[in-house]
């Protein structure tokens, strides 16, 4: 690597960021998962790091979301316990402090680590212990967002809701709709989001990942606070504008939107297209530890597609503004990111 390339790399590392879209079982270490795994006696289709990434991991090969998702399903019944919960979401922080993370939304959705004995409430509670813990030793702040899923049913969905609601301002700080959009409309959870808005509970919603925009339209239309990708959206122009009307942040993760092929390829990503229509764009990782990557990789790509330095600020600045978050908690960390950024600037 160059001096210059180099000293890019440590600008992006040490440039002050907050992921507002972070799946926790996406983030699972590949050396953790063997661990858990071997402690609870659930079999993996490998039994060391290297072997096993080819499972829990995708690359640029990955050929679908389908595949994509399959890693899945060697990652999530090792979850399946507080400690196991606690202990990811722990090494989150950890690996968010080493990525210039000041701020983590982490998300999942607890109805697929309920098993006999341990609840929905228990395991976003396990996961919130982790977080905390995290914050204590490592300094990142963060969030827990629950995520209700389109191919549950209408049970499971309202037992992680309920839970969400219990928790909600103890850690919990909002709600997500995740799963494939192709066979389940947006309109069919709309009753939850009205029900999280007379709550006071923030949203956000995925939604335009794929190709076309009805489930975005749907998504604006029930007030949601964020979009989770919203890739697709300049295939409407009443979306963009109810977007850019209101003011709701696109969460945007181009290595995630690449690799399940959302878009044809990174380099087709439209995140230059969005930033340049105004739109608010954030960077995320989306599934960190499935995707090998981090969050100053995310940025290193952004360049690679034109958007400036300057504008990477100001999508770390959007991502600030758009976190579930009280807003003094939101100022205090813009004026601190603003002031990291001056000294980052004026430094050598």
């Amino acid at each position: 690597m160059s001096e210059e390339n180099a000293g890019l790399d440590r600008y992006l590392r040490r440039l002050p960021k907050v992921d507002l879209h972070c799946h926790l079982d996406g983030a699972v270490r590949t050396r953790t998962l063997l661990e858990l795994a071997r402690r609870q006696n659930i079999p993996l289709p490998a039994d060391n790091e290297r072997d096993l990434n080819r499972f829990v991991q995708v690359t640029a090969a990955c050929r679908s979301l389908a595949e994509f998702l399959d890693a899945f399903n060697h990652i999530v019944p090792v979850l399946r316990s507080p400690e196991a919960l606690e202990r990811v979401a722990y090494e989150l922080c950890e690996d968010c402090r080493a990525d210039g993370i000041h701020y983590v939304e982490a998300r999942f959705a607890p109805m697929l680590c309920v098993k006999r004995g341990f609840s929905a409430e228990e395991a976003l509670s396990a996961a919130l212990r982790g977080l905390e813990k995290g914050k204590r030793d490592f300094g990142v702040q963060s969030g827990l967002i629950v995520c209700l899923l389109r191919n549950h049913s209408p049970e499971e969905n309202r037992g992680a809701f309920n839970a969400l609601c219990r928790l909600f301002g103890r850690g919990a700080v909002g709600m997500d709709l995740a799963g494939d959009e192709k066979q389940f409309s947006t309109k069919l959870f709309a009753d939850y989001f009205e029900e999280a808005k007379s709550k006071s509970i923030p949203t956000t919603c995925h939604a335009g990942e794929i190709e076309g925009a009805e489930n975005l339209k749907t998504a604006l239309e029930l007030g949601v606070d964020r979009i989770g990708h919203g890739i697709h959206i300049l295939q409407d122009e009443s979306c963009v504008n109810a977007a850019l009307k209101a003011g709701i942040p696109l969460e945007i993760g181009l290595t995630s939107n690449a690799y399940s092929k959302a878009v044809p390829s990174l380099a087709r990503h439209p995140l230059l297209p969005l930033f340049k229509k105004g739109l608010t764009v954030t960077l995320n990782t989306d599934d960190r530890g499935v995707l090998g990557i981090d969050l100053t990789h995310e940025y290193r790509r952004a360049l690679e597609l034109g958007i400036p330095v300057e504008g990477l600020q100001k999508i770390s600045i959007n991502g600030v503004r758009s976190l579930f978050a009280p807003p003094a908690l939101k100022s205090q960390l813009e004026r601190q990111f603003t002031q990291e950024m001056e000294k980052l600037y004026a430094s050598p």
